[in-house]
């Protein structure tokens, strides 16, 4: 089954009232993520999950983790032919942190939505490298489902 998210936003006085990507498990993710977040995260989650589902261009009930590495691999490729490389590291494509943001904002919503069919991502961690294991974010006895 094909899926080509299409990223509308609706607004009033100036303020950004709603986002959808045109997918009912999307589209209530992001619901989410506006109780939780500020408009600018709200807006960059929206776009790195647009960004994510056309690249994979699958329902989000059926994305693998195949489906994660073939966008890691796509978001790697180089833009603008082979010779134009990153000054910071002499690669081409886009940034790890740029992928790695796209990513999170993915196993996110798939670890929200679809608790049983996360697929594994690789920038998704379930606590930060700097906190004690069985911690997160403070809350003792949190961690990893």
């Amino acid at each position: 089954m094909e899926f080509m998210p299409c990223l509308a936003r609706s607004t009033a006085d100036g303020e950004i009232e709603k986002i959808t990507l045109g997918h009912l498990l999307l589209d209530d993710y992001l619901v989410f993520v506006a109780a939780r977040g500020r408009t600018s995260t709200w807006l960059a989650v929206a776009y790195d999950l647009k960004v994510f589902f056309e690249v994979v261009g699958k329902e989000p009930a059926v994305v693998t983790t195949a489906d994660v590495f073939a966008f890691l691999s796509a978001q790697r490729a180089p833009r603008r032919g082979e010779r134009v490389v990153r000054l910071e590291d002499g690669e081409a494509g886009l940034a790890a942190r740029t992928i790695a943001g796209g990513c999170r904002a993915c196993g996110a919503c798939m670890a929200t939505c679809a608790p049983g069919r996360t697929p594994a991502c690789a920038a998704t961690r379930c606590r930060p490298a700097w906190l004690p294991a069985g911690r997160a974010r403070g809350v003792a006895g949190a961690g990893c489902r």
